[in-house]
């Protein structure tokens, strides 16, 4: 009977093994970077190493900007922020590549920014620089609405930048810069049904030239391109972080939670073009050094870090399996007495 039932539980662990993927063994996670200066993507390590290029697509791309890949790991999504489109790619991770490039949006969208799925992976969020709003599409690229606006510091932030969840399931929204001042950014956050944003952190100095936006448990990251900072602030009531202090960067944009989950990775353009670099920082903000460097000769990475996605790719059907014969035999093993010492 308990041989049976080991068997049944087996089947069970392997029919739904991304349940169980924390806790088998996979491939190391990589990071794409995306470059607006080479209309390309390149690969990295988690330590920083180059593994090559991803793609180079300078009939379709036009200064990439934000980029995402599908919940099932299939598609890469791909803002090009000066043609005012999104291209979607087949995406290979064991092979390291992106092919049969198509447009998968452009309606509505004027300098799209930053690309985020639904929790649920039904929608497609693109936010624009260009006053827009948040645009919002089906997988199969129609549209899921109208665009997620609002009145943001009281008309003056339109610009919209990164887009991140917060704990509670809104849509947060960086707010680049007002306008006409230019000398403020912000945070908007959405309605429960994520159909409207309203004012949530700032406008603030600090905040000027939001880019990305990184959620960690209860705790929001922005960059701050204009302010040269990175910012933390608790993710549900707005509030800064006075203690979190990482500054004098020249013009971060973008950023990632580190597969590590451990530190930031934080994109630096730098004071002119390919002059940037990636720098890792704890989720302190102590410094840790450089993650990546921009190269002069393409064939050797980036050359301006615009922006950054961490995938991890999906255990293998024999890493389950393993992992699954593993648990099952410490189970037989305790049920039998035989885990540690005889008992007393």
């Amino acid at each position: 009977m308990f041989v049976r039932n080991c068997a049944r539980a087996l089947v069970a662990l392997l029919a739904a093994g991304w349940c169980f993927s924390a806790a088998a063994p996979s491939d190391a996670a990589e990071i794409l970077v995306s470059d607006r200066l080479t209309n390309s993507v390149f690969r990295y390590d988690e330590s920083g190493t180059f593994l090559g290029t991803l793609l180079t697509d300078n009939v379709n791309l036009n200064q990439p900007s934000g980029l995402t890949v599908s919940p099932d790991g299939t598609e890469l999504y791909v803002a090009s922020s000066q043609n005012n489109q999104v291209v979607r790619y087949d995406y290979d991770f064991a092979a390291g590549t992106a092919t049969n490039p198509s447009v998968f949006a452009s309606t509505g969208l004027a300098f799209p920014n930053s690309v985020l799925f639904s929790q649920d992976g039904s929608t497609v969020y693109v936010s624009n620089l260009g006053g827009t709003g948040v645009a919002q599409f089906n997988t199969d690229g129609t549209s899921a609405g109208a665009a997620i606006n609002g009145t943001i510091a009281g008309g003056s932030i339109f610009q919209y930048s990164g887009l991140a969840f917060a704990p509670g399931g809104e849509l947060l929204v960086g707010g680049f810069q007002d306008f006409p001042a230019g000398t403020a950014g912000a945070v908007a956050r959405s309605d429960a049904g994520i159909t409207t944003i309203s004012d949530f952190i700032g406008p603030d100095a600090l905040l000027n030239g939001v880019g990305n936006i990184v959620v960690d448990g209860n705790d929001l990251y922005a960059t701050a391109g204009f302010a040269g900072r990175v910012n933390r602030y608790n993710a549900t009531t707005g509030a800064v972080d006075g203690g979190f202090s990482i500054t004098g960067l020249p013009f971060p944009a973008s950023m990632i939670l580190a597969p590590d989950g451990n530190s930031l990775l934080v994109g630096v353009l730098g004071v002119s073009d390919g002059a940037g670099s990636i720098l890792r920082f704890g989720l302190d903000g102590t410094p840790l050094g450089t993650f990546a460097t921009a190269q002069g000769n393409p064939a050797d990475g980036f050359a301006e870090a615009t922006g950054m996605a961490v995938v991890v790719p999906e255990p293998s059907a024999f890493a389950l399996a393993a992992a699954a014969l593993a648990a099952l035999s410490l189970v037989a093993r305790r049920r039998h007495g035989l885990a540690g010492p005889p008992h007393r």
